[in-house]
């Protein structure tokens, strides 16, 4: 005796998943879904790039900010440097405002 698999038929033609109004309405509300989804997300895009271009400027602003007062710290450095080698080295030290002769 030979063996031979049963076949199974499925009749499909009552099949009523995409009939009506149901599916209809779903596929809208889950249209909408993602529209507003994707409405919040590029929402929360915008603010996160504008706040980090604000953290941007103001680091910039500092940066720029340090290194002016690092110039003025290394200019008022050298200035005491250069009046304590004067008054070291030389003898020389700043004459007050009464020992200035100004010639004309």
């Amino acid at each position: 005796m030979m063996y031979r698999p049963r076949k199974i038929y499925v009749d499909t033609s009552g099949d009523k998943l995409f009939d009506g109004l149901r599916p209809i309405i779903f596929l809208g509300f889950m249209i909408a879904f993602v529209i507003i989804v994707s409405c919040l997300l590029v929402n929360a895009h915008g603010r996160a790039r504008q706040d980090l271009i604000e953290t941007l400027t103001l680091e910039r602003q500092l940066r720029d900010t340090h290194q002016k007062l690092a110039s003025d710290m290394a200019g008022v450095t050298q200035s005491r440097l250069l009046t304590l080698k004067a008054k070291e080295r030389l003898g020389l030290t700043k004459p007050k405002d009464e020992e200035v002769l100004v010639l004309k």
